[in-house]
């Protein structure tokens, strides 16, 4: 059985053990979020609202310059608003439901490690009775076991937490389980080509709208017949708007670029732990040919078994930062590059 048959496996054995309970997949997940989070729909409203508002503004032929552009702009933003709220949701979804299926896994993890330490306590008690170890062996032995158990208790909670947190998101039925995800999309977009989308960010495009309505402010009070103050004051306003944008632009390349960067540092750890997690299960391979060969005991294999498990819990916290730091990015860039949920 290779690796990725072993965490399908490992994914298997938890859902089938949650009777009553759905598992969802994580594409599953966002479209429910996205249909059902209140952000995007009253985002959608008011949308639908300035859109409303711009058709009857700019086929008014009574509306004034000013009126006008504030209703472009309105909608303009309206429309950036609920492209953010979209990929908002796109990543807290993908974040509840990562923490979820990690959630799920160390179940499982930290059940293999109660049984590792329950054989260490028989192992200790053993050889306690052969004079091979003293009482206080046995005391530690008990004592991990114990607060083994005890991770394990804390982990089950965990999952329900976990999943009580995504079906908030999600509006989906209470005890939903994560049934895993795949590898995400490999980052193929450059920093430079993502810049270009930054003016079409929900923040950027409020100070472009500033700007504009501050030019067209000017342009009115320039003339003969506005006070001198006016203009001068309209003038300031616009530069103050200028300004405004710039920081605004500034920001967003500087929160583009980390995020970029965090997104390129998740991939590469991915691969360290991917080799790992191979090395992992080559040495659980060869110790199970070992041990029919009678050269290690069961409980050298199960120590073994329990090293690819952390090795593979380890490759799926890496898989969910990569998909993680795509979504952060996505917000970040005004676009989805996770491969999930569309375009938006």
């Amino acid at each position: 059985m290779n690796v990725r048959s072993l965490t399908s496996f490992t994914t298997v054995l938890i859902l089938s053990t949650a009777s009553a309970q759905s598992a969802v997949s994580l594409t599953q997940g966002v479209t429910a979020a996205l249909t059902n989070n209140s952000d995007v729909k009253t985002a959608q409203a008011n949308l639908q609202k300035a859109q409303a508002a711009s058709k009857a503004a700019q086929a008014d032929p009574s509306t004034l310059a000013a009126a006008k552009l504030s209703a472009r702009s309105s909608e303009a933003q309206a429309e950036a608003q609920l492209h953010g709220a979209r990929l908002s949701t796109l990543q807290n979804t993908i974040a509840a439901y990562t923490a979820l299926l990690e959630a799920q896994e160390n179940v499982e993890l930290q059940t293999l490690q109660v049984q590792v330490d329950q054989k260490a306590v028989q192992v200790a008690q053993v050889k306690l009775k052969v004079q091979n170890a003293t009482a206080l062996d046995v005391q530690n032995a008990q004592n991990t076991l114990s607060g083994s158990q005890q991770n394990l208790a804390d982990a089950k909670a965990q999952v329900n937490l976990a999943s009580a947190r995504l079906s908030t998101l999600t509006g989906l039925g209470s005890g939903a389980r994560a049934s895993g995800i795949t590898a995400g999309p490999k980052l193929s977009a450059t920093l430079t080509k993502l810049q270009q989308g930054l003016p079409e960010l929900s923040s950027v495009i409020s100070s472009t709208n500033d700007v504009a309505a501050q030019q067209l402010a000017v342009k009115l009070a320039d003339n003969d017949f506005t006070p001198a103050r006016t203009l001068s004051d309209a003038r300031t306003a616009l530069a103050n708007a200028q300004r405004s944008l710039d920081s605004a632009q500034k920001s967003a390349s500087q929160t583009l670029a980390s995020a970029y960067q965090s997104a390129q540092n998740s991939s590469e750890l991915l691969d360290v732990t991917q080799s790992r997690e191979t090395a992992a299960q080559k040495t659980y391979t060869q110790d199970a040919a070992r041990l029919k060969s009678g050269t290690i005991s069961a409980i050298e294999l199960q120590n073994s078994q329990l090293t690819l498990k952390k090795a593979q819990y380890a490759r799926l916290q890496a898989q969910d930062n990569v998909l993680e730091a795509l979504a952060a990015l996505s917000v970040a860039a005004g676009q989805n590059l996770t491969g999930i949920g569309g375009s938006l």
